[in-house]
């Protein structure tokens, strides 16, 4: 097993409160699969990525097991494949690179960290390769080019350069195509299975049809997984409310939107977290509807790849 998270949990201290992002989160991740993760914002998706990256801020709290080929993932270890067998790709490109460092400069620093026998003439050999191999039309002039100077489709195939500086085996991409145009959104993303066809791909995507993508799909609401499955399963017969109404969200589904607001992370409620906001519930009768009021569901089993966290799914 390539990664394998048991029981994260992880809360942020926020003042006086405790917001909780990931609860109880469970997955296994095999060598060259490709998983997507699916889910509204702030339901722990990109905390879930920092967690494994070992990025999480100051006020985070994190408790439970992440083990890297079946070794503890420690501080040390992390210092050691973070950037060479573990890389990741941040969302909001522009915002993630340095804008006082050109895109050369920032990528060729990722490459002598994982290549330090590189001379000076041979890193920027090797960082125009990079940004070749990125979709870089013209890599010489991105290599002396500031952020503020690249389109948003650009910045991100530069990201995407550094995430290939070494060889990874697990690629962590956090919101690979937002704020892309439809056609760069697929160019990229083709190319990122492309490029990283042989490595481990976890992506994090609120784009359906970029989740589409993948193997696996796993669907995430308030801080836990709910759905886990194929993708193409989940994306045409859907067990849990929650994916059902995230599907009819979208435009090409008829872009019903979910009534309510998503769950208050620093109280979550003794049942279902979704009860609230759940086409489902007021179709049970009144026993039924208590059970998914009071009791927390389970994470359970559907078959030999599914599962749900559903009272009545």
């Amino acid at each position: 097993m390539l990664l394998s998270i048991e029981h994260l949990r992880v809360a942020f201290t926020v003042g006086s409160s405790v917001r909780q992002a990931v609860n109880e989160v469970s997955l296994a991740l095999e060598e060259k699969t490709k998983t997507a993760i699916i889910g509204e914002t702030g339901c722990g998706k990109s905390v879930l990525a920092m967690a494994v990256a070992g990025i999480l801020p100051d006020n985070a709290h994190s408790r439970g097991s992440i083990t890297w080929e079946n070794k503890p993932l420690s501080e040390q270890l992390l210092k050691t494949i973070r950037g060479n067998k573990l890389s990741l790709i941040p969302q909001n490109p522009l915002g993630s690179l340095n804008p006082v460092l050109t895109a050369g400069f920032q990528v060729s620093e990722a490459l002598a960290r994982v290549r330090p026998a590189l001379n000076k003439l041979a890193l920027y050999q090797n960082t125009l390769e990079l940004f070749h191999a990125a979709g870089l039309d013209q890599p010489q002039t991105v290599y002396h080019s500031y952020p503020y100077q690249l389109s948003g489709g650009m910045a991100q195939r530069v990201l995407l350069a550094a995430a290939m500086a070494g060889t990874p085996k697990l690629v962590l991409a956090d919101e690979p195509t937002k704020g892309l145009d439809l056609d760069t959104r697929n160019q990229n993303v083709l190319l990122l299975h492309q490029v990283f066809e042989n490595s481990a791909l976890l992506l994090i995507t609120h784009d359906i049809e970029v989740a589409a993508t993948c193997q696996s799909l796993l669907v995430m609401y308030a801080g836990e997984i709910v759905e886990t499955g194929q993708a193409e399963a989940v994306l045409t017969k859907p067990l849990h409310p929650y994916t059902c109404q995230l599907l009819a969200a979208h435009p090409s589904q008829g872009l019903i939107p979910i009534p309510g607001l998503p769950a208050n992370m620093t109280k979550l409620a003794a049942g279902c977290r979704f009860a609230d906001r759940c086409a489902l519930l007021g179709k049970l009768n009144a026993s039924q509807s208590q059970l998914c009021l009071t009791k927390h569901p389970a994470l359970n089993k559907c078959g030999v790849t599914a599962a749900v966290r559903c009272w009545h799914a």
